[in-house]
């Protein structure tokens, strides 16, 4: 059992914002820090060409001071790595000769010159000892462009994952029971004690919604089934309540508003399917509520779960089919039956033999024969078990009702769980079942 508390799906989206600012921001910084220190070094207006670069749209401003910038080499010593500039003689660190030098007045002089062009002395020969200096390896700017190319795409890509992995739809369905209501329709004493019991020692706060939940994979449902038993003090008799399935940024999101009507005498009974645990949002009177959801092992609301009998000792079982009505079919050939005799069953033991051995039958994967040629499968004779999980005289069929086939080829014993939407539904049963079923007429 564990209990937290549901973040609202905003927040989930705030802190997505949050990272794709980030990742935004990353671009300006970089190239804003990368501009200042190079524009320094190069003797250029740092501040100037920083905000340039920055402040202007589609990095149009750092393009420009690349271009610019060619003009004004960031050059070091090759000796002791100094920085030194075109105009250098020497390097004004160690002293190393940078340039040729005019013998008469020691100015800089390039190499081709004859006559230098400050006191106008000869300059014939070659001066030794002579090293220019040398460019300084740019690894700033690779790391700037891998950073302009990287965080653009990885936004596309949180993007394109955030909508891959955006929840598939689901539905929902909610009952609003009062107190008096939920205990006549939870068919277990067990679970109405511990939900007396959870109700009992909460604090009730107003800006607080409670819930229980219980997730069942889907056995026999193509989703899974995700309970909810809500309480929202204050919340109860709304005249106006929104209900349904939203989705939030990672997992869909059921969705409670009602009106502050002072009435804390209701329960919110809520079935959701989806494939991902869904979160709860609850608005009363315009205003978001935190949810205090806590995970138990047992349904706790009014709706039906089929558990496995199969797997249940008598004493843990805690609800039963109100009825099972056993029809004895007769085959008229060419896959027809007919009705020969039926019987009903609300004995609570004989409901539990009879649900244990349905539920214990060997569960056939789609690799088994018995698939394989469905057209020519003959189903007719043998018997319907028609679970009734809540009887409803008026009606011939109901959702709290199934039908499962039972019928014999080649002397195997099969069974159709219909509770089962996945088709793979056919159980392998042994021959004491279908005796039992026959016991049922004797």
């Amino acid at each position: 059992m564990t209990m937290g508390l549901d973040w609202p799906v905003m927040l989930q989206g705030i802190l997505l914002l949050g990272l794709m600012a980030a990742l935004a921001l990353s671009i300006p910084m970089f190239v804003g820090v990368y501009v200042y220190y190079d524009a320094k070094r190069r003797g250029m207006n740092a501040v100037a060409w920083t905000l340039a670069a920055v402040l202007a749209p589609a990095l149009a401003g750092f393009i420009i001071y690349l271009l610019v910038r060619t003009g004004r080499p960031d050059l070091i010593c090759p000796r002791c790595g100094a920085q030194a500039a075109e105009r250098y003689a020497v390097c004004p660190q160690c002293g190393a000769k940078l340039r040729r030098a005019c013998p008469a007045c020691a100015a800089p002089a390039e190499p081709d010159w004859r006559v230098c062009p400050r006191c106008a002395a000869p300059l014939d020969g070659t001066e030794e000892g002579v090293t220019p200096p040398v460019r300084r390896k740019d690894r700033g700017l690779k790391r700037v462009l891998v950073v302009a190319v990287a965080a653009p795409v990885l936004m596309v890509a949180i993007a394109v994952g955030c909508y891959l992995a955006q929840p598939k739809g689901g539905s929902a369905s909610i009952q609003e029971v009062t107190l008096d209501e939920y205990d006549q329709l939870q068919p277990s004493e067990t679970v109405r004690g511990s939900v007396h019991r959870w109700l009992d020692g909460l604090e009730g706060r107003t800006d607080r919604a409670y819930a229980l939940r219980y997730d069942l994979p889907g056995e026999y449902e193509y989703e899974n089934r995700h309970y909810f038993l809500i309480y929202v003090p204050g919340g109860g008799n709304s005249t106006s309540s929104s209900f349904g399935m939203g989705s939030g940024l990672f997992v869909p999101v059921v969705e409670l508003g009602l009106d502050e009507m002072g009435a804390s005498g209701s329960l919110f009974c809520v079935m959701a399917t989806s494939e991902k645990v869904p979160g709860l949002s609850v608005t009363l009177g315009g205003r978001r509520l935190r949810c205090e959801v806590r995970e138990v092992d047992y349904n706790p609301t009014t709706f039906l779960v089929y558990p496995d009998y199969s797997q249940l000792q008598r004493d843990e079982v805690l609800f039963l089919p109100e009825r099972i009505t056993v029809i004895k079919l007769e085959s008229t050939g060419e896959g027809s039956s007919k009705v020969v005799d039926s019987t009903g069953v609300t004995d609570e033991d004989t409901l539990y033999q009879l649900m244990a051995a349905i539920d214990g039958g060997e569960r056939l994967g789609w690799e088994d024969t018995v698939y394989q040629d469905m057209s020519g499968l003959d189903m007719s004779g043998g018997f319907q078990v028609v679970i009734e999980y809540q009887v409803r005289e008026q009606y011939l069929s109901h959702d709290a009702m199934v039908r499962l086939p039972v019928f014999e080829v080649d002397g195997v014993c099969y069974l159709v769980d219909r509770r089962i939407n996945h088709g793979d539904n056919f159980r392998r049963m042994d021959r004491d079942f279908y005796t039992m079923l026959e016991g049922l007429f004797q």
